[in-house]
C-alpha cells in the first residue's frame, strides 16, 4: 500500500511541476516556491516538486518572509 501511495504522490509531483513550467506568471524559482508554500505544501514536498533540496527551499522561504517585513 505504501508503494502505491508513493507512486501516486510522485505522479502528482510531476503534474504540479509541469503545470508550473507552463505558467508564465510563475517563471522564477522564487515565485514557484511562494506559490507552492501558499498552496499549503511543506518545504520537503516543494523541494521534491522543483528538484531542489529542502534546505535550499528553506532559504528561499526565509528570504520571502524577510521581504514581507
Amino acid at each position: 500500500m505504501k508503494s502505491e501511495n508513493e507512486s501516486t504522490n510522485q505522479l502528482l509531483r510531476v503534474i504540479i511541476a509541469l503545470l508550473l513550467e507552463q505558467s508564465e506568471s510563475h517563471s522564477t524559482l522564487k515565485k514557484k516556491v511562494e506559490f507552492l508554500d501558499r498552496a499549503g505544501m511543506e518545504q520537503t514536498e516543494i523541494g521534491k516538486v522543483l528538484g531542489r533540496t529542502a534546505s535550499h527551499i528553506g532559504k528561499e522561504l526565509a528570504g520571502l518572509r524577510k521581504e514581507k517585513r
